[in-house]
């Protein structure tokens, strides 16, 4: 008996149609379309709530310096523990990393001039020598006076989430609460008495100061909040 090999049926091979790869094509690019915005504005967020995070955390430490020392941080002379003169104050406070310069971090900041209203010594200007170590820098500076200064007064904070400074109008709280370059004493400063508003700002996404010194309001994508007002 002879057996015969039946051979067995090939199945239809079948692919996809052209049509039916646009198809799937095009739903692939609508969910990719609905979830990118999705993603950037949840980035966008988290941006926002840590430069709100990191202020208050400025403000905080800014406000337990002046609970040790009885002023803000200011050393721009021989003595950073007396604030009779007010060529003694600093204008501005700027925080990046580390004790150097943040010259190359400023934000662009047209009406608040920071390179030029920064220090001889630029170092000066950075928050770290002032709020985490008792060494703000230049060639007289004497450092703040000795069992008053207990800090540090902050952690972990830098740039801002968008890689610049965080600026700090320290001149507008300082000469004992005046503003810099104003006379006398809270509550009778007089003249000049400009840029009298404390203001604790992230530049924001576009990285432009757009808040003047002496606004009342936030102005543009900025992030912050005004500590002192006289």
């Amino acid at each position: 008996m002879k057996l015969a090999l039946c051979p067995a049926k090939r199945g239809r091979e079948q692919g996809f149609t052209l049509l039916e790869l646009v198809l799937v094509s095009g739903i692939i690019v609508l969910f990719i379309s609905l979830l990118v915005p999705l993603g950037r504005e949840s980035s966008d967020q988290a941006g926002i709530v840590r430069a709100k995070t990191d202020t208050f955390a400025i403000a905080t430490a800014l406000s337990s310096f002046f609970s040790d020392l009885d002023h803000f941080p200011s050393c721009n002379g021989s003595d950073c523990a007396t604030l009779n003169d007010a060529a003694n104050n600093l204008r501005f406070l700027a925080f990046c990393r580390g004790a150097e310069s943040c010259a190359a971090t400023y934000p662009m900041a047209p009406s608040w001039n920071l390179e030029k209203n920064q220090e001889r010594s630029p170092a000066r200007n950075n928050a770290y020598n002032h709020l985490v170590v008792n060494s703000p820098p230049g060639p007289f500076a004497k450092g703040y006076r000795e069992g008053q200064w207990k800090g540090p007064y902050l952690g972990n904070v830098g740039l801002d989430p968008y890689g610049k400074a965080y600026i700090v109008h320290i001149g507008a709280m300082e000469k004992k609460g005046c503003p810099a370059g104003s006379g006398g004493e809270p509550p009778f400063c007089f003249a000049p008495v400009r840029g009298a508003k404390g203001w604790i700002l992230s530049a924001g996404p576009n990285g432009i100061l757009d808040t003047a010194p002496n606004a009342t309001v936030l102005a543009g994508d900025d992030i912050g909040m005004i500590l002192f007002s006289r």
